[in-house]
C-alpha cells in the first residue's frame, strides 16, 4: 500500500497540479534518506520542470529534466510504485520538448500520468 501522501503528490500529478503535486513529494523528501530521497528528488524536479514549461520557463525547465535523470538513476531502489522505464521515456520526451520550444517550434507539454505499477 502506498503512503497516502505519495498517492496524493500522485494524484495531484496526475491532473497536471504539478505544483501542488511538488510540495507533497518535497514533504515526503524531508523525511527521507538515500535512494529514496533521491527517488522523491527526481520527481519533484520532473513536476516542477513541468510547471516551468507551462509557464515558458524552458531554460528552467530543460535544466530541471536534465538533473532529474541523474536522481532517476540513484533513487532506482526506491521506485517500487513507479515504473522506472516509462519515467524515464517521459522525462526524455519532455526534454526533446523543451529543446523544440527553446528553438522557436511551440510545441504543447502533454498531460502525463505517473507510471504507477
Amino acid at each position: 500500500m502506498l503512503d497516502p501522501r505519495f498517492q496524493k503528490a500522485c494524484d495531484h500529478f496526475n491532473q497536471g497540479e504539478y505544483f501542488e503535486a511538488h510540495e507533497e513529494w518535497e514533504d515526503l523528501w524531508n523525511e527521507a534518506h538515500g535512494a529514496r530521497h533521491a527517488f522523491l528528488q527526481c520527481l519533484i524536479q520532473v513536476a516542477v520542470a513541468l510547471h516551468h514549461g507551462r509557464n515558458g520557463n524552458w531554460n528552467g525547465a530543460r535544466k530541471l529534466c536534465a538533473s532529474a535523470l541523474g536522481y532517476l538513476e540513484k533513487g532506482v531502489a526506491e521506485s517500487d510504485p513507479v515504473d522506472m522505464e516509462a519515467l524515464r521515456a517521459f522525462i526524455l520526451e519532455l526534454e526533446w520538448i523543451i529543446q523544440k520550444n527553446m528553438s522557436g517550434e511551440i510545441t504543447e507539454i502533454p498531460l502525463f500520468q505517473l507510471p504507477l505499477k
